[in-house]
């Protein structure tokens, strides 16, 4: 018996013996794009430029002071809110195609930020409708409507990506390091409150 088990220890231990030739090197498979082991700074990159889409065009409301009549004044408050809401739809879209998170955590930011987007792409296009429905013929209820437009419009609440990103300790130090999300975050800090 002692013998059977001398011999079993020799093969096990001859077995883990052997020397494997050559210099150790990284793993020459590409890294995954998405999911566990993809770049959380890519993947937040991702989120903020889909929130980009709409917070760009959002941010330059339009300037009418100097418009000489109130058709003028339509065309251009028609023209802001259609961009807003072609910046949300592609921000939406954008957001369809993030991929899987790299953190546990954040398909929920994703999710979080998506609904907010479906619910600001609702506002801005109830908003686009009241002004082109609008007569400016009728000047007292063009400018009654276009005060409610306005009020809609500064009352809507934006999608904070950046604040949902905080829920996740990784992803918002990610966030800090991808150049959207520092533009984003540069951009909300000059709209006034």
């Amino acid at each position: 018996m002692t013998l059977l088990i001398s011999a079993l220890l020799a093969l096990v231990v001859g077995g883990c013996s052997a020397t494997v030739q050559g210099a150790p090197g990284p793993d020459r498979a590409p890294a995954p794009a998405e999911g566990p082991g993809s770049d959380p700074v890519a993947w937040t990159g991702r989120l903020c430029t889909a929130v980009l889409a709409f917070a760009n065009p959002a941010t330059k409301k339009p300037d009418y002071s100097a418009s000489p009549d109130l058709p003028t004044v339509q065309k251009t408050m028609s023209a802001y809110l259609g961009a807003v809401s072609s910046g949300i739809k592609e921000g939406r879209s954008q957001l369809d195609t993030i991929g899987r998170s790299p953190i546990d955590g954040g398909g929920g930011v994703v999710d979080k930020v998506q609904n907010s987007m479906t619910l600001l792409e609702q506002d801005f296009t109830g908003a686009k409708a009241a002004i082109d429905g609008a007569d400016p013929a009728d000047g007292a209820r063009f400018s009654a409507t276009l005060g409610q437009v306005e009020a809609t419009v500064a009352s809507i609440k934006a999608p904070d990506a950046l604040g949902a990103l905080t829920s996740v300790q990784r992803l918002q130090k990610a966030a800090e390091r991808a150049p959207s999300c520092q533009q984003l975050s540069t951009l909300a800090s000059a709209v006034p409150r």
